[in-house]
């Protein structure tokens, strides 16, 4: 199959307009929340998502922690839909995350939520669907139909409204001119397109992985580990690098397949010392990052765009969706329709 032929690898390059398109559906609306947050004094955040979007929350707790100062819980929905548990939401801001707004044990967290008292949130992008309706308020993807069953474009999406809503809420000029600069970049990253194709054909005949990355990079490294297993039927492994020292290293032997996402200045020290420590026990190192010094350490990896760390999330979001598409491709695989997934999956 040719990877620019697929939805997938079509609708990755549909996410730099769609942030562009977010931001102008959804100002208004963002102000609106913050206005409710500040009035209602929230003391806690709490998010409830799955799978793509579970990682998106992560990010939002990062970013939520850092620049907001408030503690962020992502939520065990089976504590409502299972054991009929209660809990005391009512200063709480609660954000559901879903792309079709259909994940039925998220929305009864949003649900419980309202009924104590909570402020709620849903972030979707589908403004028609249940989840959208059982929040207070909604903020839309606005990246269009999604027919590829993979996620893509959505979660960037789901990122850049986080970035816009955090970026409000904390009135942070640095997180304001990234989220001024996210669309430019990802503009920028699919150039990397023929590059990338290259890179992903020498991986085409493992049959594992892990996948490291610390801070804001942290989900990234979940989500690549999602795609791979999800397009290219690999048993890819996400882990905080911090992580990844406390048990998990020792897998490491001789040709052992290790993506390292390294994105900022405050871990560039951190994630070559990872680099290092992987190499000495025999490992293939390949790395996501706009640092040179990194790259040279690795075995090999994407050099992306010269950016601050916020605006190097997307890009390496971007470019391993475009490196999920083009490994799925090279081992003869359909990333359009995985063996035994759907595009809408509902747990409750």
């Amino acid at each position: 199959m040719v990877m620019t032929e697929t939805l997938m690898w079509k609708e990755i390059n549909e996410s730099a307009a769609g942030c562009r398109a977010a931001k102008a559906k959804n100002t208004a609306m963002i102000a609106e929340i913050v206005r409710a947050v500040k009035k209602k004094k929230v003391s806690g955040v709490v998010i409830a998502a799955r799978g793509t979007s579970d990682h998106a929350g992560v990010f939002a707790k990062y970013l939520i922690e850092t620049y907001c100062g408030l503690p962020v819980a992502l939520a065990a929905p089976s504590v409502y839909t299972v054991y009929d548990g209660a809990l005391c939401l009512k200063n709480q801001l609660v954000i559901g995350l879903s792309q079709s707004g259909r994940a039925a044990d998220a929305m009864e967290v949003l649900t419980r939520a309202n009924e104590s008292g909570a402020v709620t949130v849903a972030i979707t992008n589908e403004p028609d669907s249940p989840m959208a309706s059982c929040a207070a308020f909604h903020l839309d993807c606005a990246m269009g139909p999604e027919k590829s069953v993979a996620a893509t474009k959505t979660f960037i999406g789901e990122l850049y409204l986080v970035l816009a809503l955090v970026a409000k809420w904390s009135g942070n000029q640095e997180l304001k001119d990234a989220q001024r600069r996210v669309p430019q970049v990802i503009d920028k990253t699919y150039k990397l397109a023929e590059a990338v194709e290259q890179a992903a054909g020498r991986y085409r005949f493992i049959g594992d992985s892990f996948v490291l990355g610390r801070g804001f990079a942290f989900p990234i490294a979940l989500e690549f580990a999602l795609k791979t297993q999800e397009t290219c039927y690999i048993r890819s492994r996400g882990y905080a690098t911090s992580d990844f020292y406390h048990g998990p290293v020792a897998q490491i032997s001789d040709g052992t397949p290790v993506f390292q996402f390294a994105l900022g200045d405050k871990l560039a020290d951190d994630s070559r010392k990872m680099i290092e420590r992987v190499k000495q026990a025999g490992g293939d190192v390949f790395a996501f990052t706009p640092d040179p010094a990194v790259i040279a350490e690795a075995d090999s990896g994407i050099l992306l765009p010269e950016c601050d760390e916020i605006c190097a999330l997307f890009s390496a979001s971007t470019a391993m969706q475009m490196f999920a598409c083009a490994l799925s491709t090279a081992r003869g695989l359909n990333p359009d329709n995985p063996r035994g997934l759907s595009k809408v999956t509902i747990t409750k």
